[in-house]
């Protein structure tokens, strides 16, 4: 079934917004904000019920009225415009998260409004923004480095813990906000924390202009891998994916090349399709074939990046003899750091991204079943479904 249209589309605010490139000029905006803001906490949903998708068990979720969330001192309460469905929701709702709490709301990848906040903060009433998703316990060595995605006991709203965005209203603390720039305040701004992902997997793989980089699994994160490869100017950007359909994204996309991955022999595809070996191989698959044939197409002293998320016990076999004798580096991403979603914002907001041709799909919240089987049964039709809770 199709998908209903969404009322504001990635773009509708492009022709007249303005470029605000410097991330902290826009926070220290949010502060002056301070100045205008009263002692009263705008409180406008009252005792009333919100709408939120519960998910109570493996494939076993519907959409339900619950409280309302409310705002305290150190946290706000966002009204959410778009939330998008990832590859993490997708494994959660199939039970095959290792780490998925039930019952739950799922959902960490959105853009909202404030609706309420505390006087001091340094946000006000009506602020465009989305979160850091990730919360660290504070006290191990990683939170106290700043890098609390590697914190032993870190939880991301949504996936971890109860309380994500496919609902009307969600609640935060205040110091997980980010600011969104006037041109990302739509469809657009959903993509800022998928985009982090892929920035984080290029920061680990320390790409340099010239570079040859390949990408295994061209969905929605490989994708935007290869758009952000092509911004940090890369020299060649070749995409490998199962489904023929991913061509004419490649296409659209403007990258150097498209390999359709079937019944042959992966390694040798890659290897002859380039004059040179590539510098960089990101694997988004992670299955022992993709394995194999990253490391058999990569340079001596190459990268092989791998981001899949383990599912189930089987570990992937790691393809040692060929990294050995080509002294690969073998480069593990996971999550994000803070600093990558100021970049991922940088990207969108400059246009290296293009909303347009990864958003492929609108549906409101009451009919997230049928959004949940376009996925499922037609992967190759879409990227990025978004949600809209307020319908």
């Amino acid at each position: 079934m199709a998908g209903h249209p969404a009322t504001i589309s990635s773009g509708s605010v492009e022709a007249n917004s303005s470029f605000i490139n410097n991330y902290h000029f826009l926070f220290a905006m949010r502060r002056a904000g301070k100045m205008a803001a009263t002692d009263i906490v705008h409180q406008p949903t009252g005792g009333s019920l919100v709408k939120a998708l519960l998910l109570r068990a493996p494939n076993e979720f519907d959409v339900i009225e619950r409280s309302t969330p409310r705002a305290s001192k150190d946290t706000a309460l966002l009204r959410i415009h778009r939330t998008g469905i990832c590859a993490t929701d997708i494994a959660t709702i199939r039970g095959q998260s290792r780490m998925a709490v039930f019952p739950m709301t799922p959902g960490h990848e959105f853009v909202a409004r404030i609706e309420e906040i505390g006087a001091d903060a340094d946000y006000k009433v009506g602020d465009w923004v989305t979160i850091y998703p990730t919360q660290g316990c504070g006290r191990c060595a990683a939170c106290h480095r700043g890098v609390p995605n590697h914190c032993p006991e870190f939880r991301v709203w949504g996936v971890h813990r109860d309380g994500g965005a496919f609902a009307e209203l969600m609640a935060v603390p205040i110091d997980h906000l980010l600011p969104i720039p006037e041109r990302l305040r739509c469809d657009a701004g959903a993509l800022i924390e998928p985009t982090a992902v892929a920035v984080h997997a290029l920061r680990r793989a320390r790409l340099q202009p010239g570079q040859r980089v390949a990408i295994i699994g061209a969905g929605a994160i490989g994708l935007l891998i290869a758009q952000a490869a092509r911004a940090a100017g890369a020299a060649q950007v070749v995409a490998v994916d199962r489904l023929p359909a991913r061509k004419a994204v490649a296409d659209a996309l403007m990258l150097d090349g498209f390999i359709l991955a079937g019944d042959g022999n992966l390694a040798e595809e890659l290897s002859d399709f380039a004059d040179e070996p590539f510098d960089i191989v990101f694997d988004n698959v992670c299955a022992p074939s993709t394995l194999a044939a990253g490391a058999a197409a990569l340079r001596i002293d190459g990268a092989l990046v791998l981001l899949a998320f383990p599912h189930g016990d089987e570990e992937p076999p790691i393809p040692y003899a060929a990294a050995y004798r080509k002294e690969l580096s073998l480069i593990l991403s996971r999550n994000y750091a803070r600093e990558d979603f100021i970049e991922s914002t940088r990207l969108l907001e400059v246009g290296a991204i293009a909303p347009e041709v990864m958003i492929t799909g609108h549906f409101a919240l009451s009919d997230f079943a049928n959004a949940y089987d376009e996925l499922r049964d037609t992967p190759e039709r879409h990227l990025k479904v978004l949600i809209d809770p307020q319908r």
